[in-house]
């Protein structure tokens, strides 16, 4: 926590390491659970594979929107992802209650469709896409250009660095499917 560097950032936003990086331990725990539940609950393992990849699946879609038009949108958390553009390296972020909060409420607005069971599964999946986010973009901002990166890392951190460059495009951090299909790929210079 920065408040030099970090004036005029709602103190929600300004997180220290532990809170910065708590989802690395909880949604994996918290994967575990979900899943287990399922299978306590007797559904099938195709079912749990179909399920676990719809949720993956629908986070890449819900980060392409979060970030254009949440994180770039006109509300209270543009300023925290502006400064983010401004200090990629500092720890600011969204702490884990308010990523529980949105998954524990998209549980239950599935579960509300599909059922317990599914819906437990489904929202694993949705928390793996969001960890695969997580790990994807802490390696963007906090290893830098000399961590040794696989092509597709690699790919992606040439991406999300282009976003950073001009902020108009390239709003997926763990895939450009998205941007490609609403029209905002930027090819990286």
């Amino acid at each position: 926590m920065d408040q030099d560097r970090h004036a005029g950032l709602d103190p929600a936003f300004d997180l220290s390491p532990f809170q910065y990086f708590l989802d690395f331990l909880l949604v994996p725990w918290a994967v575990c659970s979900l899943v287990a539940f399922a299978v306590l609950g007797g559904l099938r393992f195709s079912a749990i594979a179909g399920w676990l990849t719809a949720g993956a699946v629908t986070w890449t879609l819900a980060e392409y929107w979060i970030h254009r038009a949440i994180f770039h949108g006109n509300n209270r958390f543009a300023p925290m992802h502006d400064m983010h553009h401004r200090l990629p390296r500092d720890m600011i972020g969204i702490s884990s209650i308010g990523t529980f909060s949105a998954f524990a409420a998209a549980w239950l607005i599935v579960t509300a469709i599909v059922g317990e069971d599914r819906s437990s599964v489904f929202v694993a999946g949705v928390m793996i896409g969001y960890l695969a986010y997580c790990g994807i973009h802490v390696r963007f901002h906090h290893h830098g250009p000399k961590a040794r990166l696989s092509w597709y890392v690699a790919f992606m951190n040439e991406h999300h660095s282009g976003h950073h460059r001009g902020g108009k495009g390239n709003f997926g951090v763990t895939t450009p499917v998205w941007d490609f299909v609403f029209g905002t790929y930027r090819r990286a210079s």
